[in-house]
């Protein structure tokens, strides 16, 4: 990796990665050379390294746009302009762009952030780019949901128009449902046709708009069924002709959106064909201009070789990283995320590690016992996370259905602390089998 070329820069970076994601800004950045401002969650503080840091202010909830702006206005008076303003967590790129457009510093503004993070503005230019995208419509009027899923047909999905790691999303069934659901404030809806295929993560680097690097995982379900209670296991692909597709497909998508020069987090669904198009059979689903999130940062280290929070980093500091040339060939990787269980919160008893039992597996992270469990951890706070690593995605998937089937964890709610105590075990069923 390149090293700093441009000495002496003021660089504030918005930080939410705790000491275990392996976010680790030190490798990324010369901070004896360079001045380092961090604006970090409370949790992100880990994260970060004061003592190299030029200062860290901490802030209760990074989306808090006025309190955000206040200590980054704060950090500019003490220490002077910022040249740039650095953020890897989706989340936060709209805050980003926000503080760079309040701080006159250059870099991706609110209007290039929304065509990476508004689900509907971002579905309108990839499909004008000739690319099929799911039907779709504005949900913020009633009756045009309800319009819309007469034509269609059920399910519907809805889900905030720029929300992140499936959270907030109704799957609609049928009008009963869709009539509960339209009684709830749905503020920054989109409602979408349901698609059926089997669905792709496409992580990768593009610079110069020239995808450099890709890897294709193969979801054996959806984050929308994660997201409603069931694990989440992705491999990666064992479909060379596809990746080879996924390339020149990726790098329309964000020709698309202007995005050039970034770590991208594609998702993307293939179905059966119905022409004979070089991108027909794939169906866009959103795409992210960060790198990919759950395990994926981790696998990718770990597997390839490759810091993507450290490319991701370079890029948006306009610095140009010569990237390793990877053999990805035999060397697959995969992940596993077990749910919280269905009542929270809940209380952590015990778990069953597994680490030894199978061969594929080599990381593993469980709830320690005692922890709490209160359903707003995403990928983060679950049951389980799990890391594999094989000659193939076939050996991974494996691998992920024998965990699945032995996994074991006993919980109590904590509401109710003389409850009978459950055990969570034996979900292999849960995962969607082709």
């Amino acid at each position: 990796m390149s090293e700093s070329t441009s000495p002496g820069r003021h660089i504030l970076v918005l930080n939410r990665f705790d000491e275990e994601t392996g976010c680790r800004y030190t490798d990324y950045v010369d901070h004896h050379v360079d001045r380092v401002a961090y604006l970090t969650s409370t949790l992100g503080r880990s994260g970060v390294d004061a003592d190299l840091a030029e200062t860290v202010a901490v802030v209760d909830d990074l989306a808090d746009r006025a309190a955000v702006s206040a200590l980054a206005l704060d950090i500019v008076r003490r220490f002077g302009p910022l040249d740039h303003v650095v953020a890897l967590f989706e989340r936060d790129l709209e805050v980003a762009a926000a503080l760079r457009e309040l701080l006159g510093v250059a870099g991706p503004g609110p209007a290039e952030v929304e065509r990476v993070r508004d689900k509907v503005t971002m579905k309108r230019l990839v499909a004008s780019a000739g690319l099929r995208v799911p039907r779709f419509v504005d949900a913020d009027v009633p009756d045009r949901v309800r319009r819309f899923a007469e034509d269609t047909g059920f399910p519907v999905v809805l889900k905030p128009r720029d929300g992140s790691g499936s959270q907030g999303i109704y799957l609609i069934n049928s009008p009963a449902s869709l009539e509960e659901t339209l009684a709830s404030p749905l503020e920054h809806y989109v409602c979408e046709e349901f698609v059926t295929g089997t669905m792709y993560q496409v992580d990768g680097v593009v610079q110069d708009g020239t995808v450099r690097v890709l890897r294709a995982f193969r979801l054996l379900n959806t984050c929308l069924d994660y997201a409603l209670g069931d694990p989440f296991g992705s491999v990666t692909s064992d479909d060379p002709a596809l990746e080879e597709r996924l390339v020149g497909y990726s790098e329309v998508v964000l020709a698309a959106l202007g995005v050039r020069d970034s770590a991208f987090h594609l998702e993307v669904f293939a179905v059966e064909p119905t022409g004979p198009g070089d991108y027909d059979g794939l169906v866009f689903l959103e795409v992210a201009a960060r790198a990919g999130g759950a395990e994926l940062p981790l696998l990718w280290r770990e597997v390839y070789g490759l810091d993507l929070f450290d490319v991701a980093t370079r890029l948006a500091l306009g610095e140009s990283p010569t990237l390793p040339d990877l053999d990805l060939s035999g060397r697959a990787g995969g992940y596993l995320l077990m749910p919280e269980p269905p009542v929270r919160p809940c209380r952590v008893l015990s778990t069953t590690s597994l680490i030894d039992r199978v061969p594929a597996m080599y990381a593993e992270v469980l709830p320690e016992p005692g922890t709490v469990l209160n359903g707003t951890g995403g990928a983060k706070e679950t049951g389980g996370r799990y890391r594999f690593q094989a000659a193939s995605g076939a050996e991974i998937e494996r691998a992920i259905r024998r965990v699945v089937d032995a996994y074991d964890l006993s919980w109590e709610p904590v509401s109710e602390p003389d409850a009978k105590v459950f055990r969570v075990a034996g979900r292999a069923q849960s995962l969607a089998r082709p």
